[in-house]
């Protein structure tokens, strides 16, 4: 069974006067600053004791929960300042900067695919393995070009063999007809 929201409630919107708004940001003011003096004791109190800072020392020390004081700008920002465990892991920070500052001067580069969203990888992924075996079929094509043409060089060679005896024997035939025509050209000749 439901339960029935009261009449009043719903209907009833409540406009403050200027007093009254007044009067709650006096008091809202007022809470705020009663949180940065508890906060600031506390820490003195905790610095004191040599204890380090933190929102758990600072809870047992006054009794303000860190709910209380994260929406107050001035008090978080007096946390943040004291906190040693912020201190200590801005340390840790700066040492692995400089740590890896002094390996390269440069920080890495992003890797350009990481700004891609996956269907765009996707379709650069297929895209390149087509370009892939469109070369793949290329390669294939010039292999065959290269096997024929080194078969089509070595019957050449089978045949330039072949025919060795034969151009051997045309050498023979031109020297010898060279040797004619400068022995009938000669100073004694007729």
């Amino acid at each position: 069974m439901k339960r029935r929201t009261s009449q009043h409630r719903m209907g009833s919107t409540h406009i403050y006067s200027e007093e009254q708004l007044a009067g709650l940001r006096a008091s809202a003011t007022a809470r705020k600053q009663e949180t940065v003096e508890r906060l600031r004791s506390a820490i003195a109190s905790l610095k004191e004791k040599r204890q380090d800072i933190t929102a758990q020392t600072i809870y047992a020390e006054c009794g303000l929960h860190y709910s209380s004081y994260v929406r107050n700008e001035e008090a978080i920002t007096l946390f943040r300042a004291n906190s040693t465990y912020l201190a200590e892991k801005k340390q840790r920070t700066k040492r692995k900067r400089k740590t890896s500052g002094d390996a390269s001067s440069q920080p890495s580069p992003r890797d350009p695919l990481l700004n891609y969203k996956k269907p765009q990888l996707v379709m650069r992924l297929r895209k390149a393995q087509q370009q892939i075996q469109d070369l793949e079929r290329q390669l294939a094509n010039l292999a065959d070009a290269c096997l024929q043409r080194d078969a089509r060089v070595a019957e050449l060679e089978v045949k330039l063999t072949e025919l060795e005896p034969y151009r051997n024997f045309v050498e023979q035939v031109r020297l010898r007809v060279r040797e004619e025509e400068y022995q009938g050209e000669g100073p004694f000749s007729s």
